[in-house]
């Protein structure tokens, strides 16, 4: 028994690198205090539970919240059996388990009985041990199934043998090359086995036949349809090829019909599927059942409009008088006005026996040249002309800079909306179109958020216009942003940009807005809590992320980013930005004839009393 003892640590420490163990077993209590006392110079925490006749292997018989629990099984107890079924059933048989079953009398008949209908798969961590009795070494043997349910068979690989003494052990000779590698390296094969894949398709009715939706999970038209579903179905062919394996299709017309019943969910819960072609968005809801391993893909939805004209400009009287602050446009009046001033003076004084013109025309020839217009009356003087030359050269500059800001404005960033938030949208009379898609359907009508859900009452449910100019399709929707200005249409980036790109001119990408539907998130491929393919498809797919594979089907089937390259076209200076002008010039038109029809009645009044 020592010599199985020291076998025991050096499993457990050298070769699985295990600091706890349970010991199932049927010994003394005298080799039970050796070993005892072995394991704990050696660091390890041991438990030991007898195989009696009456033991009660109850739901929580072997669980534990270590990383990696050691299971030491004494198949010559009577009662080894019951443990292995029960193990089997509960699928222990994982990578949280690392079991040494021990065997003095090489049965392998009965070990072939034990695990030939067993729930073992390819991340067991197994190693049966026996004791050859000419050569007084142990044997070990790696036993894993890469899959009964795939159609895979019981595989038993010896691994080495090992000689013990009362002190320590060592390596005999490998008897394999398995100690060359990882053991997911080994098993990384699955040729001959069909996994299970389940994949949704909502463009096509399901009772099409198959070649159709495969012809359609194949083509790259239409990208706007089953997106993430086709990009997904394509992007796992490499993974097939990588393990030399065959996909047995399941094909859904969803992803699920709430965050963790039904559709592609559904089937990885219920085991009916081993792997979803279509990537998920991970939720609390679902952690509770799947379990990430990779990123996929970026996954953005938005609401996305162009500003209205009236709503990015407006009619506001002020738009001229924006380039400069009010005190800059009160002092250069004082200026003008004082110059107009000096103005007469030095006219009075250069013309004193003709005419002079009055203080209201001279500080109008001051005002004409502050608007560059010149003046049909300078001064005759050295010094009077010197002042005029003042006046020109600071009206001059003050033109440059107003006419410098006016276009830097006019050629700059186009003026976005104020609506920033979804309940500043769903506060406001803009019109909204949303995209079919499933997953965007759902979390609009379903979601829980406060904005979300005032938007859908207000937009969709409260809305006079018919579904069907609400509920769009993608590519209908980003003409209707492009063709009616204040138009939002509600759709997720992977779709539309390709659309937005493809009728947008480059001037009117830098005019969109976009206020985020959710937060910006990403798809990740995901499994069944307790799949044991989970790290080797995660191994699978890190590869392919690495090689660029992955990377090389993403980027041909989404847009994710838009480029905005607004000084390509000659800026237009509409009505609405004019309009300010002109109705300057109405009010000033009105007060002149206002003025001039006062002018003509005391003109008359003065006449008649003459």
């Amino acid at each position: 028994m020592l010599q199985l003892h020291n076998l025991i640590l050096h499993n457990l420490i050298h070769m699985a690198k295990l600091s706890h163990v349970i010991i199932l077993h049927c010994w003394s209590m005298d080799s039970l205090s050796h070993l005892a006392l072995l394991a704990q110079s050696k660091n390890i925490f041991t438990q030991f539970k007898q195989l009696h006749s009456d033991i009660q292997l109850n739901d929580g018989f072997l669980n534990h919240n270590v990383l990696k629990l050691g299971v030491f099984l004494d198949t010559n107890c009577n009662q080894s059996g019951t443990v292995l079924d029960m193990a089997s059933a509960k699928r222990l048989f994982s990578y949280r388990y690392h079991w040494l079953i021990y065997d003095r009398s090489m049965n392998f008949s009965e070990l072939e009985a034990h695990f030939k209908e067993a729930q073992i798969f390819v991340d067991a961590d197994v190693t049966y041990v026996t004791y050859d009795h000419i050569t007084t070494n142990f044997l070990l043997y790696d036993v894993y199934n890469k899959g009964r349910q795939l159609g895979g068979d019981l595989n038993i690989t010896a691994d080495r043998e090992i000689s013990c003494n009362k002190t320590s052990c060592r390596n005999e000779r490998y008897l394999s090359d398995l100690y060359t590698r990882s053991a997911l390296q080994h098993r990384k094969s699955l040729t001959g086995l069909t996994i299970r894949a389940t994949a949704v398709v909502t463009a096509l009715p399901l009772n099409v036949s198959t070649k159709e939706i495969f012809d359609f999970m194949n083509s790259k038209d239409r990208i706007h349809l089953d997106t993430y579903s086709r990009l997904g179905y394509q992007a796992r062919q490499p993974l097939r090829d990588m393990l030399d394996c065959k996909f047995k299709y399941i094909f859904r017309d969803r992803w699920s019909d709430g965050n963790a019943t039904g559709g592609m969910i559904g089937d990885l819960i219920l085991d009916k599927a081993d792997l979803a072609i279509a990537p998920f968005i991970y939720s609390f809801d679902r952690a509770l059942f799947l379990q990430p391993i990779t990123k996929f893909s970026a996954f953005r939805e938005i609401c996305m409009f162009r500003n209205p004209r009236s709503v990015s400009a407006g009619l506001s009287a002020t738009e001229f008088l924006q380039p400069f602050s009010g005190g800059v446009w009160l002092t250069f009046a004082l200026l003008l006005f004082l110059a107009g001033c000096l103005l007469w003076v030095t006219f009075i004084l250069e013309r004193r026996n003709q005419w002079k013109p009055s203080l209201l025309t001279s500080c109008l020839l001051s005002f004409g040249a502050g608007c560059i217009q010149g003046a049909w009356l300078t001064p005759r003087s050295m010094g009077g002309r010197m002042a005029f030359f003042a006046l020109m050269v600071t009206s001059f500059l003050m033109y440059n800079y107003y006419t410098s800001i006016v276009v830097s404005k006019l050629l700059g960033q186009p003026i976005k909306s104020n609506i920033r938030t979804l309940q500043q949208l769903a506060d406001s009379n803009l019109d909204i179109g949303i995209e079919p898609a499933i997953y965007t359907r759902i979390y609009v009508e379903t979601s829980e958020e406060p904005d979300v859900r005032d938007l859908y009452r207000k937009k969709v449910l409260g809305s006079r216009r018919s579904p069907d100019r609400i509920w769009m399709p993608t590519e209908a929707g980003v003409k209707a942003v492009r063709d009616q200005e204040g138009f939002v249409y509600i759709t997720g980036v992977a779709t539309a940009y390709e659309f937005v790109r493809k009728h947008f001119l480059p001037h009117q990408i830098c005019e969109l807005n976009e206020i985020p539907l959710r937060d910006a998130s990403h798809t990740h491929t995901v499994l069944a809590k307790r799949s044991p393919y989970a790290e080797l498809l995660k191994l699978s797919e890190l590869r392919m992320l690495e090689t660029g594979v992955h990377f090389k089907h993403e980027r041909s089937w989404m847009e994710t980013k838009l480029h905005c390259y607004q000084h390509n076209h000659t800026v237009s200076v509409g009505l609405e930005y004019a309009a300010p002008l002109f109705i300057i010039l109405l009010g000033a038109i009105i007060l002149c004839v206002g003025i001039l029809g006062l002018e003509v009645i005391w003109h008359r009044h003065c006449t008649l009393h003459s």
